[in-house]
């Protein structure tokens, strides 16, 4: 039978009450604070960043004495090198479908080895809903690392200038980071913040990746990445200069929205629009993003401020990304821009807005990290021979299709973790090989087409090899991901069978 919770399965693998007490008093022994509550009172909507029941506490936190109902004071961790701290967030809400992708991201996280702290934000719990994922986390999450943590934040996707009712669940992003850095790195606008604490980097990451090796701030000892400016401003995140992945599929359209009223100054009182070759060179940001604390902290504080009036202006998707850039240009602080952090859109090449002009043909051509893609052999595709000179990770974003293979994270069933739920299927691992070009689009998963849905073979738009790549990589992270977890959970009756097939029906598993 099909969990009611994420805390409901494996119970009786986590032994008695007194050796889960005994287990964390020992971890507390050796450095490390267990995950713990903090009750802090409702205000009212005038702060939104004081509107939280609860927030989880940094393992290096702890109650401050001084009379401030959020101050808590930060240690900062122990580094064995000269490297600057590091913590690695993403943003989810709480529903089942972020839940099994914050896994997923937790889990390679701990298999390749991410140096730091790894933090999800998830904004919008219920009390219900933030103690089972509370339960979840202490069980499954952080057995694989004591640096692994949950941090809870109110829910932010109503925040409206305008008053408008529908909910922009993006709008979690900016307001749950900067929740995360005032409350878990003790961050403030109006003191003087610890210059260990601000030397930190921030990889703002989003739950839908999946890291095929570490990330770092450091970029420079090595030549197997692609960087959208011949000679960039910078190989290494320091004060003032942050990078950030370019993204595959963003052009200028942000510089067409109203300055004025999103700074909410007078023209002639904010830092003008940039010239429209630098879009591409220097803005059109996407995650992952990288900003020591510092630069981060100045970029949550004024994409706070900016991103509800965005969100009027452009009540679309990508205002939250637009509200990000703007807070950048008014801080003058532009990216260095790489291609190749992860790879998500597989057509993502030269922009239909693209003028004639030869440095913005350059900068949008070959968008993000596929010629290290479509250099790996035909024949291991599939299982590339190494992850040296690969993107550092997967951005599964986007639909992906051969013949009738299909992925995409809206079909995924949202139950996938439960013990009696197959894994997926493997896609074959010759499609390269055998030169398939097409695929054949499902159904819509609610079946709401099932009356006139025609299959129809389409000869898809990107190279095949993109598509086998992701296809073939997703499939198998997940499902080393999905063991790991039914290993601790399922007490020995897990479902190991990989038939889940997301071409078909859903419904069916």
């Amino acid at each position: 039978m099909a969990a009611t919770t994420i805390a409901t399965k494996g119970a009786s693998r986590q032994g008695s009450n007194f050796q889960w007490a005994f287990m964390m008093i020992a971890l507390f022994l050796v450095g490390t604070m267990v995950l713990q509550i903090q009750q802090i009172p409702f205000e009212t909507a005038g702060d939104a960043l004081s509107q939280s029941k609860f927030a989880f506490l940094h393992p290096n936190q702890q109650e401050s004495p001084v009379a401030l109902p959020y101050e808590q004071r930060v240690s900062s961790p122990v580094i064995n090198d000269d490297s600057p701290p590091y913590h690695v967030v993403f943003s989810t809400s709480c529903s089942a479908q972020q839940h099994w992708e914050s896994m997923v991201f937790f889990y390679h996280a701990m298999r390749v080895g991410q140096r730091g702290t790894v933090t999800r934000i998830a904004s919008g719990c219920s009390e219900e809903e933030s103690q089972s994922l509370k339960t979840f986390h202490e069980r499954y999450i952080q057995p694989m690392s004591p640096n692994f943590f949950v941090h809870f934040t109110p829910d932010y996707s109503r925040l409206r200038l305008s008053g408008g009712k529908d909910a922009y669940k993006y709008m979690n992003k900016p307001y749950g980071l900067r929740h995360w850095m005032e409350h878990a790195l003790g961050m403030r606008t109006n003191q003087t913040n610890s210059a260990a604490v601000e030397d930190g980097i921030v990889f703002l990451m989003d739950p839908d990746m999946i890291l095929l090796r570490p990330i770092v701030h450091d970029f420079s000892d090595v030549n197997n990445h692609l960087w959208v400016e011949n000679e960039p401003l910078t190989k290494v995140v320091r004060h003032g200069f942050p990078i950030a992945q370019q993204d595959g599929y963003l052009n200028n359209e942000w510089m067409k929205l109203n300055f004025s009223y999103i700074v909410n100054r007078p023209e002639g009182a904010f830092v003008s629009r940039p010239a429209l070759e630098d879009g591409p060179r220097l803005w059109n940001t996407g995650p992952p993003y990288l900003a020591t604390v510092k630069d981060m902290y100045q970029i949550a504080v004024t994409w706070t401020e900016y991103a509800p009036r965005v969100l009027d202006v452009y009540p679309k998707l990508f205002a939250e990304m637009y509200g990000f850039i703007i807070a950048t240009v008014q801080l003058k602080l532009p990216h260095t821009l790489l291609k190749s952090i992860v790879v998500s859109t597989t057509t993502a090449a030269l922009s239909d807005a693209v003028v004639d002009q030869p440095i913005v043909d350059r900068c949008y051509r070959n968008r993000e990290g596929w010629p290290l893609v479509d250099a790996i052999p035909d024949d291991q595709i599939c299982d590339p021979s190494t992850t040296a000179n690969m993107p550092i990770g997967l951005h599964y974003c986007k639909r992906y299709i051969l013949e009738r293979n299909f992925f995409s994270k809206y079909r995924l069933r949202k139950n996938i973790m439960d013990c009696d739920k197959p894994l997926l299927q493997p896609p074959p691992t010759d499609m390269v090989v055998r030169k398939i070009d097409w695929g054949i689009w499902p159904p819509r998963a609610d079946l709401s087409d099932r009356n006139i849905y025609n299959e129809e073979r389409s000869k898809i738009r990107s190279k095949p090899k993109r598509e086998a790549f992701m296809l073939c990589n997703l499939v198998r992270s997940i499902n080393e991901a999905l063991r790991y977890h039914k290993e601790l959970a399922c007490d020995g009756n897990a479902n190991w069978n990989e038939v889940y097939n997301l071409y078909d029906d859903p419904a069916r598993h």
